[in-house]
């Protein structure tokens, strides 16, 4: 169900008056592990094992890591587990299992266990082709022809997401930093939570599973912001990214026919379209949350309006970055002491970071190179800093000039992320670049026009024009106008709605 589309509204409208109607805390949790289930289940129902299996896995991983640590020279000491016998039969105690001392060793072994099952499922299901076919490219490039057979599989909907969701609750459960829950049923609806779980925003356990345990108030649910922001992330999908889609699949997939100024047209509504399209939902995603009193973290801060690549990274796709970030980035950087860290090392280091970004986003070649050229990107920034340092007078200038700058960058790299192939990619970065048209056909140019009011919205939002207006005016006037926004919002989303584009992630 794409959150634009109608049969969602109406599902959600269920699912919140539910919700609500229900009394108790536990009630509203297990109606929301319900429906989250059957939301996933509306993709394809056969999937839900996967989502269950991987649910398990960590859960009972989580388990195993709560249990209190001990030294490996006491690892031999064996504790007595206590029994219950009901009518001569021996019953399993989980409170004895869970006070058995577990060593160092042990507990690697249960990491070791989460990480397998969950990157082995998704190198399975999104990466096994892309790997066979690289490996027999490779071997007939070598001269060593040989048949190897791809599969016929069905990327199952937001696995990258909940994998790297579950994933952070077993190393920070290894790491000390969370306490692993015991109430499976909590953990099932961390997992599944419907709102963000084929899209994102990717949730840490430490943020969401506190919630879980206050019962929710109505009366403290934002319902003027949690509307107006759902409204904002339709308009941005809708009206915006599903009207730009048409446009931006008829150039990449004749790329060749085309002139300079059809492929800037192109690129850049292809930037503008996945920002309207992946921010979108993480607004929907993030009110429908709110609803329901739960809080999803920031996923965008405007970041077609950073100053150079690295920030733009900071506020692009906020939670990928930032799992990468502390769960590959900060534990490489820890491989090596700090007085040993070279600048070649943390390069090193930066570059692993945005290869696996790019491997995350698609499993493909154009992908790859996608994230290698912003990792290549973010150390050139780097030395430019210190190179640039001294003169801290042309420090408004470089700002001045970093905007377009880096939107232009991101829109030559993003040519590698939207287009069919590689070799696709590297024709229009030619045309992009050296202004070479390869083509005499024009797209609708007319569309070039639209920039500039969607650029003056973009900054309006930036600089707070319309923040908390609709906290300001009564209610009946907040009812009116909302009306009225919804009806002309109707009028001009697109008639075809669009599946959303990190879906297929």
């Amino acid at each position: 169900m794409v959150f634009t589309e109608f049969r969602f509204l109406f599902f959600f409208m269920i699912v919140f008056c539910v919700y609500w109607a229900l009394q108790k805390h536990n009630h509203r949790k297990t109606w929301l592990l319900i429906c989250s289930y059957i939301f996933y289940g509306a993709w394809d129902w056969r999937f839900l094992s996967l989502l269950l299996l991987s649910t398990v896995v960590d859960y009972f991983v989580g388990l195993m890591l709560s249990r209190p640590q001990v030294d490996n020279s006491t690892a031999g000491q064996e504790i007595q587990i206590s029994e219950a016998v009901q009518n001569g039969d021996k019953i399993f105690s989980w409170d004895a299992l869970l006070n058995k001392p577990i060593n160092q060793q042990q507990r690697q072994g249960w990491l070791v266990l989460s990480l397998v099952v969950n990157l082995g499922l998704l190198g399975f299901f999104k990466y096994y082709n892309f790997f066979v076919d690289s490996a027999s490219n490779l071997l007939i490039f070598l001269d060593l022809p040989i048949s190897i057979n791809t599969l016929q599989i069905i990327l199952p909907a937001g696995i990258s997401f909940y994998t790297f969701q579950t994933l952070s609750y077993s190393i920070d459960a290894y790491l000390g930093k969370l306490k692993p829950i015991r109430n499976f049923w909590d953990f099932a609806l961390f997992v599944t939570f419907f709102p963000q779980l084929v899209a994102g925003p990717i949730v840490r356990a430490s943020t969401f599973l506190p919630q879980l345990l206050t019962p929710k108030n109505l009366n403290d649910v934002d319902f003027r912001g949690c509307l107006t922001l759902f409204l904002v992330g339709y308009f941005k999908k809708a009206c915006i990214s599903d009207n730009l889609s048409p446009l931006v699949d008829q150039y990449f997939t004749n790329p060749e026919v085309y002139t300079v100024l059809s492929c800037w047209i192109a690129v850049i509504s292809f930037a503008i379209q996945i920002y309207c399209d992946f921010s979108g939902y993480s607004d929907m995603a993030i009110a429908c949350a709110g609803l329901l009193g739960y809080k999803l973290p920031l996923n965008f801060n405007f970041p077609y309006l950073s100053n150079n690549v690295t920030q733009l990274w900071q506020r692009w796709h906020i939670t990928l970055y930032s799992w990468l970030r502390d769960y590959i980035y900060i534990p490489l950087m820890r491989m090596r002491p700090k007085d040993q860290r070279t600048e070649l090392f943390g390069y090193k280091n930066i570059l692993i970071l945005m290869l696996t970004s790019g491997l995350w986003h698609g499993a493909a070649w154009h992908f790859v190179a996608w994230g290698g050229l912003n990792g290549i990107a973010l150390i050139v920034h780097k030395e430019w800093l210190s190179w640039i340092a001294p003169y801290k007078r042309f420090l408004p200038l470089r700002n001045m000039l970093g905007i377009p700058l880096t939107f232009y960058w991101f829109c030559a790299s993003a040519i590698f992320f939207r287009s069919n192939d590689l070799s696709s990619a590297m024709r229009i970065g030619k045309s992009f670049v050296f202004l070479n048209s390869p083509g005499s056909q024009n797209l609708n140019l007319q569309i070039g026009w639209l920039f500039i009011p969607l650029i003056i919205m973009h900054w309006a939002a930036y600089k707070g024009w319309f923040a908390d207006w609709w906290q300001k005016i009564p209610k009946w006037s907040f009812a009116v106008f909302y009306g009225v926004l919804v009806s002309t919002i109707l009028r001009f989303a697109a008639i075809n709605p669009q599946p959303f584009v990190y879906f297929q992630f």
